[in-house]
C-alpha cells in the first residue's frame, strides 16, 4: 500500500514539474519549437545544426527552442509512465477502494488525452482555445492524483480528520474558491493569448501598455483575484476559530493558499506596472496550478471529516 502512496506523491511532483516546464515553453516562445508531432523537424531527435533540417523547415529552425520543446515532450512521456505505474500499484493494493483507484485511473486516461491535445496544439499552431483546454486538463489530472493520494494515506495511516468538525459553510467557501479559481485561470490564459496577438501586431509597444489595452478583461482578472484572497482570509479565520476541531493539513493548505494568492496579486500588478517579465509570468502561471492543488486538499479534508 505504501508503495502506491509513494508513487502517487512522485506523480504529483513530476506533474507539477511538467506544468512548470510547459509554462517555460509558453513564455519562451518554444511552443512551435518543433513544428511537427510526434517528430521534431522530421526527426525523432531534434537537429543539432541547420544542415540536418529539411528545407521546408529552414525558416522555422531555432536550435534552443527546438530542444526546449523536445525536452518538454520527453518529460511528458516520463510523467505519463510514472502515472501508469501509480495506476498499476493502485490496482494491486486498492482495486476495491473506489476513492483511491478510480481517480488515479481517470488521471491516467486523461493523461493520454492530454498527450493527444499536445499534438492538436502543434497542428493548430497554438490555437488559444486548445491552449486553455490543455492547461485545464492538466489541472484536473493533478487534482485527481492529489485526491487519490490523500484517500490512500488515510487507509494506511488512519483518518487524520476524524476529530475535525467543519461547519457546512466551509464546504461552500472551498467550492466558491475552486470555482472562482477556474474562472480566474481561464481569464488569465485568455489574457496571455490576447497579449501575444497584440504583441505581434504592435512589437514596439511595451507589454504593460498592451495589458492596459485589454481593458475590462484585465480588470476582471484583478477584481476576481482580490475576491479570492478575501474569501480565503474569511475561511482561514473560521478554521482558526475552530481550534482543535481543524486538522493541521487543512489549516496548512488554507494558510499556504492565502500566501500564494497574495504573491499572485503582487506579481500580477508587477507585470502591469513594470512591463511583462517572462520569469514572473512563468511563476504567475505555475502558482495557479499550486492553488488548484491546495483547493483539492481542502475539499478532500472536508469530505473525509464526514466519514
Amino acid at each position: 500500500m505504501e508503495k502506491y502512496f509513494r508513487f502517487s506523491i512522485l506523480s504529483i511532483i513530476t506533474t507539477y514539474l511538467l506544468i512548470f516546464f510547459g509554462g517555460l515553453v509558453r513564455v519562451s516562445g518554444a511552443g512551435m519549437g518543433c513544428p511537427d508531432w510526434p517528430k521534431c523537424f522530421g526527426r525523432w531527435i531534434p537537429p543539432t545544426n541547420i544542415n540536418q533540417v529539411p528545407e521546408i523547415y529552414l525558416e522555422k529552425f531555432n536550435i534552443v527552442l527546438a530542444w526546449v520543446e523536445y525536452i518538454n515532450r520527453l518529460f511528458g512521456a516520463v510523467v505519463g509512465f510514472v502515472i501508469l505505474l501509480s495506476c498499476l500499484f493502485a490496482y494491486l493494493y486498492f482495486k476495491e477502494n473506489k476513492d483511491v483507484f478510480f481517480p488515479i485511473l481517470a488521471a491516467l486516461l486523461l493523461t493520454l488525452v492530454e498527450g493527444w491535445l499536445g499534438s492538436v496544439l502543434v497542428h493548430s499552431v497554438l490555437n488559444p482555445i486548445t491552449i486553455t483546454l490543455h492547461l485545464l486538463l492538466a489541472l484536473i489530472i493533478i487534482g485527481l492524483i492529489i485526491y487519490s493520494a490523500i484517500r490512500a494515506y488515510i487507509v494506511i495511516n488512519g483518518n487524520s480528520e476524524m476529530n475535525s468538525n467543519y461547519p457546512q459553510k466551509v464546504k461552500w467557501l472551498v467550492f466558491s474558491i475552486m470555482t472562482c479559481m477556474v474562472i480566474e485561470i481561464i481569464i488569465g490564459t485568455e489574457i496571455r493569448g490576447a497579449l501575444d496577438m497584440s504583441r505581434k501586431d504592435n512589437p514596439l509597444i511595451k507589454g504593460a501598455i498592451l495589458l492596459n489595452m485589454l481593458g475590462s478583461f484585465k480588470y476582471a482578472h484583478t477584481i476576481l483575484g482580490i475576491l479570492l484572497i478575501s474569501i480565503t482570509y474569511y475561511l482561514r479565520k473560521i478554521l482558526i476559530n475552530l481550534g482543535l476541531s481543524c486538522s493541521r493539513l487543512m489549516l496548512f493548505s488554507v494558510n499556504s493558499m492565502f500566501v500564494i494568492f497574495f504573491l499572485q496579486i503582487l506579481s500580477g500588478e508587477f507585470l502591469v506596472f513594470f512591463d511583462v517579465k517572462p520569469v514572473i509570468q512563468l511563476f504567475h502561471m505555475w502558482f495557479s496550478s499550486l492553488l488548484i492543488g491546495l483547493g483539492v486538499v481542502q475539499y478532500t479534508c472536508f469530505k473525509i471529516s464526514k466519514i
